[in-house]
């Protein structure tokens, strides 16, 4: 999402550089964006060295603002520009576990918004939590957003095709799909339960998990203990999911919490319905009943019968198919970053907020 919003601003007159905290959950890398810090795991030492090394680079590299993306960057940059003329933007990408917090935690995370000049909200929800951690400041309300660039072009029924084909599956079968970092928060095996009831429903079906992370070993565990290892290929992490969305038939989107899940954004781009579980801002993407459904509480049972009785009904699939690509117009990046540049042009001529 930062990277194309980094694209999509420089026909407005601007000009960004990224930086990386640090590396991805499996240590990777994008080789043209540079990691202030060599750790997988983002605990306090990590961020302070990632701190100290942004720091630095400010100082040979002056920007006249900070798009802080995500909690753990929000840190790091409030960190970095103490006693720096460098007003800060927080995009917010995640809920926050507010309620189970202490006293110590709520004051760290009340400096860090005061340092902020201006907070970007995915949705309602979220807006409220930064108000109800004392936030004061303006808040701007953008949807997640992805380039349709990439996903206008595909041929679903082409992709279908490859894809079957590569995984060695008959066109009778059912192909559904995960596609997220393999990590708690995503409950990847919640999808593998899931294909373990549609077995069970008598839905002949095969589950693609596009994605890698710390959980990976667990997954697999998982498919050989429940006898499903000729039904489920894990694929790992791919830098384009753009082929996979569009070749499965439904995309499961099975997390505990989201913000507004940008994978969900580029399933429909492609033209994928989704079944999600009703978190964060599931419910503004998929629009229940059109796009895909989403669930009215969480459990795998549930999720099973609805794919199972979308994937019995063809024709409504083919429906819900057309309807996603032409919601997800509503998510192009274009269209957020006319909205970010105005944020981001207000904040820094007004200037950074003073540390209290």
């Amino acid at each position: 999402m930062a990277s194309e919003l980094a694209d999509a601003l420089v026909p407005l007159g601007h000009h960004s550089r990224l930086v990386a905290v640090g590396p991805g959950h499996e240590g990777g890398r994008d080789g043209s964006i540079p990691v202030l810090t060599a750790s997988v795991r983002q605990h306090p030492v990590a961020l302070l060295r990632a701190a100290l090394a942004l720091r630095s680079d400010l100082r040979s590299a002056p920007v006249d603002v900070i798009l802080a993306h995500g909690g753990s960057a929000l840190q790091v940059a409030a960190l970095a520009t103490l006693g720096r003329p460098v007003p800060i933007v927080h995009q917010l990408i995640m809920g926050m576990p507010v309620g189970d917090r202490g006293p110590l935690w709520h004051r760290w995370w009340r400096w860090l918004l005061g340092r902020c000049g201006a907070v970007v909200s995915l949705t309602g929800e979220l807006s409220a939590e930064v108000r109800g951690l004392g936030y004061d400041g303006p808040i701007e309300l953008i949807a997640n957003a992805r380039d349709p660039g990439r996903f206008r072009a595909l041929d679903r029924a082409a992709e279908r095709s490859t894809l079957r084909d590569s995984l060695g599956i008959d066109p009778h079968v059912h192909l559904i799909g995960f596609v997220g970092h393999l990590v708690d928060q995503k409950r990847p095996d919640v999808a593998v339960d899931v294909l373990c009831r549609l077995r069970d429903l008598g839905v002949d079906a095969h589950l693609l998990v596009v994605g890698g992370g710390p959980n990976r070993a667990a997954l697999e565990e998982q498919v050989r203990r429940s006898g499903v290892d000729d039904l489920v290929t894990i694929a790992g992490h791919r830098p384009d999911v753009s082929g996979p969305l569009a070749g499965i038939d439904l995309l499961l989107l099975t997390s505990d919490g989201e913000g507004m899940p940008g994978v969900a954004i580029e399933a429909q781009m492609a033209g994928c319905p989704v079944v999600s579980f009703p978190v964060g801002g599931a419910a503004e993407v998929v629009e229940s009943g059109v796009t895909g459904i989403v669930l009215e509480d969480h459990g795998a049972a549930g999720m099973a019968h609805e794919v199972a009785r979308l994937l019995g009904d063809a024709d409504l699939l083919a429906g819900m198919s057309t309807a996603a690509r032409e919601r997800s117009e509503m998510f192009s990046m274009e269209r957020a970053a006319e909205r970010y540049a105005k944020v981001l042009v207000e904040v820094a001529s007004i200037g950074p907020r003073p540390a209290t």
